[in-house]
């Protein structure tokens, strides 16, 4: 039965489902229930070991394979059905992919939450970042350096998009958000008196910082 596909066809319901995930963005996901599209077997592999159990997961592999995903269902799909959801007409690139890339996970979005802990002291704000390769660095410099919850401008690019997710590694799942517009940052530092910082290379060394003076901690504004 290695020969065997569960999905074959392009014309396939669900296949149009995820090709709308993919290039639709946070409005796809609100209507799909929060799903969100992770591509490539390493980082669906990783993000199942760290216990994120995925919906469903589509794979091209033999089914002898599929016991490494961490999911309530595992679908295999053809190949070239897969290159679609991923590339659609530009055939040029899909020939380039590794066969290890041709995997995806649907997961649910990590919900957003409404306020950060009280003892949250360090905060990023993210504020019109357009490229997702920036948004996945800045998401997993901000795990790296043991930041307590991060702020998106809600002008910024989709930070569950699956290019940001490829570049982050995930790091969303670990990492405590929240939308918010920039009257709203301010409203938020001077009700939890945090200090608003904005990244300079003529700025004072990070260093200084670890003194907050009358503020409760800071929020970086990139």
């Amino acid at each position: 039965m290695t020969g065997f596909y569960d999905i074959l066809s392009i014309r396939n319901p669900k296949v149009k489902e995820l090709f709308r995930l993919r290039v639709g963005g946070r409005r796809a996901r609100e209507k799909h229930r929060g799903n969100c599209l992770v591509r490539g077997k390493q980082l669906v592999e990783s993000m199942g070991s760290l216990g994120f159990k995925f919906k469903e997961i589509y794979s091209h592999q033999p089914r002898e394979t599929f016991a490494a995903f961490n999911a309530e269902k595992v679908i295999r799909v053809e190949k070239e059905v897969l290159k679609h959801i991923l590339f659609g007409a530009k055939e040029r690139i899909s020939r380039k992919c590794e066969d290890d890339d041709l995997v995806l996970g649907q997961i649910e979005q990590p919900e957003e939450i409404q306020e950060f802990d009280d003892s949250a002291e360090r905060l990023l704000m993210i504020d019109r970042i357009k490229h997702p390769e920036n948004m996945g660095r800045l998401l997993s410099c901000a795990v790296a350096l043991k930041f307590d919850g991060v702020i998106v401008n809600r002008e910024c690019v989709d930070p569950f998009s699956y290019k940001v997710l490829e570049t982050s590694q995930g790091v969303a799942w670990t990492l405590p958000y929240r939308y918010a517009s920039n009257e709203e940052l301010i409203e938020f530092s001077q009700r939890r008196q945090f200090m608003l910082c904005a990244g300079s290379p003529r700025g004072r060394p990070l260093a200084d910082l670890q003194s907050f003076g009358d503020h409760r901690g800071f929020c970086l504004i990139i």
